[in-house]
């Protein structure tokens, strides 16, 4: 299947018909999807293996913490298991400001870093480790970076290419640290009135319907490589 078919753009174009983003976003999201598939290839083809189904939030989420009333962090994208022709699978979903707005080595940084949270969420699942997927409760910014670091695996391990493997390492330190960004975000987003969601940490982390677990549908190829 060829990674086009595996990109849906449709809560994108949902909120562009409505007019919840303008046609200035709406273009510019569309012009830096060239440098997104870019980087989706270029992890297919460090890691040998198929890039997830992507999706795309257009509204910029940002998770409060119950532990603070004044600390937040935005959700630059997640692996989440997502409806996609006909099945619940692993999918990655970008954030649309996001995109938008980072750099391209972080847009590449983050593609492969959400890769390995796949591979990771693809290993728990085949295992049936769900209460290690559903973690402890995220209250404050330290325990939910811990949490994301932890539920990864070594980028040495499934990406053959050493620059993006430095790149990620890098760019992550657990997460995303880029001044340049947020102030982006803030000015070219959030002031301008654009659409913002707030959610909690809780209500972000992966959710793992249990009555729908024999309806997930995990890579046969990611399987071959995690057996002994």
């Amino acid at each position: 299947m060829s990674l086009e078919r595996r990109i849906n753009f449709d809560k994108v174009y949902e909120y562009g018909e409505k007019g919840i983003i303008g046609k200035e976003v709406f273009t510019s999201f569309f012009e830096r999807i060239p440098l997104l598939e870019k980087a989706l290839r270029e992890t297919e083809e460090a890691s040998g293996l198929q890039y997830p189904p992507v999706f795309f939030e257009p509204a910029l989420t940002i998770i409060r913490y119950p532990s603070s009333t004044f600390s937040g962090a935005v959700i630059y994208a997640a692996c989440k298991l997502m409806e996609y022709m006909g099945e619940l699978m692993p999918c990655v979903v970008f954030s649309v400001p996001f995109v938008i707005l980072s750099r391209e080595d972080v847009l590449r940084a983050c593609a492969a870093h959400e890769f390995l949270h796949y591979i990771y969420i693809t290993k728990a699942l085949s295992k049936g480790n769900y209460m290690d997927l559903a973690g402890e409760r995220l209250d404050s910014v330290e325990v939910h970076q811990a949490y994301d670091d932890t539920h990864t695996v070594p980028p040495d391990e499934w990406i053959r290419n050493s620059e993006l493997v430095g790149l990620v390492k890098r760019v992550f330190s657990p997460n995303i640290n880029d001044p340049e960004l947020e102030a982006a975000i803030r000015e070219k987003w959030i002031d301008k009135g654009l659409p913002v969601k707030y959610t909690t940490a809780e209500e972000a982390k992966l959710r793992i319907p249990l009555a729908e677990i024999q309806r997930v549908r995990l890579d046969t190829k990611v399987l071959q490589r995690l057996s002994p």
